[in-house]
């Protein structure tokens, strides 16, 4: 069964581990956590990606100046004490930052000025307010020699934040596969309390018919009247051990639904569990478990290793790009320019600006651009941070790899234990069971006391109890091994797959 929107508004929610385990993914606080991480990696690698955005600049201005000329100034014959100006100024600029290291630049300015002054700069009369013209287009490249220098340092980060996005979706599958082996375990304890409950049950009408049946010896003479009073105490106790298994069984379903991601009036809903615990026969459990095949099949498919495996790819680019920002600044800048030029008012003249003949100016060139901080502290601490970053990290690895290989061990000797404790606790409960009902026809008979019989009734309870808690922990040894191998849930295009098999069986070592 694939995830999908779980839609339940019935009185009762069905307590399926399947169902309740896809409930999870849309419900639970600690997954949906995790996927807001996917999501803040992913807006990280759009900032990242900005570096490369076309850059578009633009400006428009216009300015008007009176200035007052001195008495002595030869103007004032023409302008009268005063020379106004007027401007106009239009500029348009883009530029791209190229994942080759190149900076591109191409921009287009305009300008045209003029003034109440007669006389034009050739000192030719002209007519006061005669305009000028003046255009023109610039191309730059700029190349990194040292510093920025190469598409795989202007790319690193950008790249990094596209490891980062896939460390958090391989975190957010490990996140899921622990949330569902916490929801797996909460069930299996549900289950118990609700088998344990049936059991002090089962149990205190026992203690009825034996009370009855005292009763009847009483009567008949055949058994004191104080056996009744040891009867009547062990009821009262058992009545007291049923109200218990009451509160631990409300307290498993609210902790069920607490992992699940309930809230309280929904987890009050969740109706009897309907899954049963696998047996060691359907689970495919075998005594000589390949623990190696395990720790590969682990180190394979578990997320949190693939999640440390793209976090190191990460650090790896930026500890790059920290080493690249120790060297100086060094950019060779190549540039071309063309203007020209015309005078005159009217808006044919604007646009002659750029083409006319007269005053066109053509050119190309180059310059190195030199920068470099003496101290350079800022690009030290970055690089010695980087340099720790990566070497933690690989701590990191080699510490999940070993904790991985220990937690294997322990849950393939934890599962192997299990098997051995529910075999025998089988084996316990069914010498109980005919040992109690011989005693039972015993006492009828007269051929034992109360006491003995009380007794065997004890280990009857008590066995089939830590029958039922065998049980319970080898269903939690499946699902451990399961979660330690990263074989619990399956990632799948829409989403992940929980399958029945991953709570009954223990992963195959042969494929």
């Amino acid at each position: 069964m694939t995830t999908s929107n779980i839609l339940y508004c019935q009185s009762k929610i069905k307590c399926d581990l399947i169902e309740v385990s896809s409930i999870a993914f849309n419900k639970n606080p600690t997954i949906k956590s995790a996927n807001y991480s996917i999501q803040n990696a992913e807006a990280n690698f759009q900032l990242q990606k900005s570096i490369f955005d076309f850059n578009l600049n633009s400006e428009i201005a216009y300015k008007n100046d009176k200035y007052n000329l001195f008495d002595a100034d030869s103007r004032n014959k023409y302008v009268d004490k005063a020379l106004k100006n007027n401007s106009f100024d239009v500029s348009t600029g883009l530029q791209k930052t190229l994942r080759s290291g190149q900076i591109v630049n191409v921009s287009l300015n305009y300008n045209y000025n003029n003034s109440n002054y007669p006389y034009n700069s050739f000192a030719e009369y002209v007519g006061a307010f005669y305009g000028n013209h003046s255009s023109n287009v610039n191309l730059t490249l700029t190349q990194p020699l040292l510093r920025g220098r190469g598409g795989k340092v202007t790319t690193a980060s950008e790249k990094a934040s596209v490891f980062y996005i896939n460390k958090s979706k391989h975190d957010y599958e490990f996140a899921n596969s622990y949330e569902i082996e916490q929801i797996g375990i909460a069930y299996w304890s549900y289950y118990t309390a609700y088998k344990s409950l049936s059991i002090y049950i089962q149990n205190e009408n026992r203690v009825r018919e034996v009370l009855n049946m005292t009763i009847e010896l009483v009567k008949a003479d055949k058994k004191p009247q104080s056996d009744l009073d040891q009867v009547n105490a062990d009821l009262s106790n058992q009545e007291r051990l049923t109200a218990l298994a009451k509160q631990d069984l409300f307290n498993a379903r609210l902790n069920l639904g607490r992992v699940i991601g309930l809230s309280d009036d929904e987890s009050q809903r969740l109706d009897t569990p309907i899954n049963d615990f696998p047996t060691i026969s359907e689970s495919g459990y075998y005594s000589d478990i390949d623990k190696n095949a395990l720790i590969k099949i682990a180190k394979n498919n578990r997320g949190d290793v693939k999640a440390i495996g793209e976090e190191y790819k990460a650090i790896e680019l930026q500890y790059l790009l920290a080493a690249n920002n120790l060297e100086p600044q060094l950019n060779l800048v190549a540039f071309a320019f063309y203007g020209s030029a015309s005078i005159g008012n009217g808006l044919d003249k604007s646009w002659s600006s750029l083409t006319n003949n007269q005053g066109q100016d053509i050119g190309a060139g180059a310059k190195l651009i030199f920068s470099f901080p003496l101290n350079n502290n800022l690009a030290k601490g970055n690089y010695s941070r980087s340099k720790i970053a990566l070497q933690n990290q690989s701590t990191i690895n080699e510490n999940t790899n070993r904790n991985i290989e220990l937690n294997i061990d322990l849950a393939v000797n934890n599962l192997i234990n299990s098997v051995l404790v529910l075999i025998k606790s089988k084996e316990a409960f069914d010498f109980s069971q005919n040992a109690f009902n011989n005693e039972q026809i015993k006492f009828q008979s007269g051929l034992t006391t109360l006491l003995n019989l009380m007794i065997f009734q004890e280990r009857l309870t008590s066995s089939e109890l830590q029958n039922l808690n065998a049980q319970q922990q080898f269903s939690n040894a499946i699902i451990i091994l399961r979660h330690e191998t990263g074989t619990l849930i399956y990632k799948e295009d829409l989403g992940f797959k929980i399958t029945q098999n991953a709570f009954y069986t223990i992963p195959n070592t042969e494929n």
